[in-house]
């Protein structure tokens, strides 16, 4: 497995661009697909695309870096490459040949969390926000990716402390599993302030709302059926929380938006 440091998009950049190299030499598409870890028809889709230009020095680091990668798998000797890329100050950390659903989760909630940074800023608690996405197979908490301690508001951006990783948060894991046992489907959460503002903005955004049950330390999901918002209203000791919920991250993501257009949080 390769250690890399990349977000997605560069991710797809560099297999392409390996891709391509090696097509150079015949190599086919089958041959592609297993040294890169992704299906043939994948390996197909990266021949025919068009390098993206990126600005300097990413551009001169990532045609280095395929060129490096194209000969470490053409020697066999993928264990012994490494490469590290920074980019935008926001690293992560994935693996080739592809990490599969892991590697997946890990790239889409870096890509959830830029896509809303400037919303979970504003609609993050005094606790701070988190972004969390399970496995289809979680049956556990390190099978559910999360952001280690939190997202942190900062100049109107929501930013990481660290790239997402497995196993990171408990909370919103445990409530995401809890989800899971009604909700087979469910792989996606996050966390927000609860205030008048925000109770007020649900309905105008077309979200159902429902409350959980706290007993002590634990939280417990109502009877019936679920809405997508849960609240929390907190005790001694306990802020209350939002949590907006959803089969993948997109559609929390979408729910997110809708609620800060509402509370006329967005631009």
């Amino acid at each position: 497995m390769i250690p890399t440091e990349l977000n997605g998009n560069l991710l797809k950049e560099l297999r392409g661009r390996t891709c391509r190299l090696l097509a150079r030499e015949k190599w086919t598409q089958a041959q592609l697909g297993r040294a890169l870890g992704v299906s043939q028809v994948m390996a197909g889709n990266y021949l025919a695309g068009m390098p993206t230009p990126l600005p300097e020095p990413t551009e001169s680091d990532l045609q280095q870096a395929a060129r490096r990668l194209a000969g470490a798998l053409r020697d066999g000797a993928v264990r012994e490459w490494a490469l590290a890329l920074l980019l935008d100050g926001e690293p992560l950390t994935i693996r080739l040949p592809s990490g599969g659903a892991r590697e997946a989760v890990l790239a889409d909630l870096a890509r959830t969390r830029k896509r809303l940074s400037p919303l979970l800023a504003h609609l993050s608690p005094e606790v701070r926000c988190n972004l969390a996405c399970a496995l289809p197979e979680a049956k556990a908490t390190d099978g559910i990716a999360a952001f280690p301690g939190r997202l942190t508001p900062v100049a109107g951006e929501a930013r990481p402390l660290a790239p997402a990783e497995f196993g990171a948060s408990h909370h919103l894991a445990e409530l995401l599993l809890l989800l899971r046992q009604r909700m087979p489907a469910r792989k996606a959460i996050v966390n927000l302030r609860w205030d008048a503002v925000v109770e007020d903005a649900l309905p105008r955004a077309g979200i159902r709302l429902a409350r959980l049950v706290r007993k002590g330390e634990r939280l417990e999901l109502p009877g019936g059926g679920l809405a997508p918002a849960l609240v929390d209203e907190g005790a001694i000791g306990w802020e209350p929380a939002l949590y907006l919920h959803g089969d993948t991250l997109d559609e929390v993501a979408a729910q997110v938006e809708a609620l800060a257009v509402a509370a006329e949080l967005a631009a």
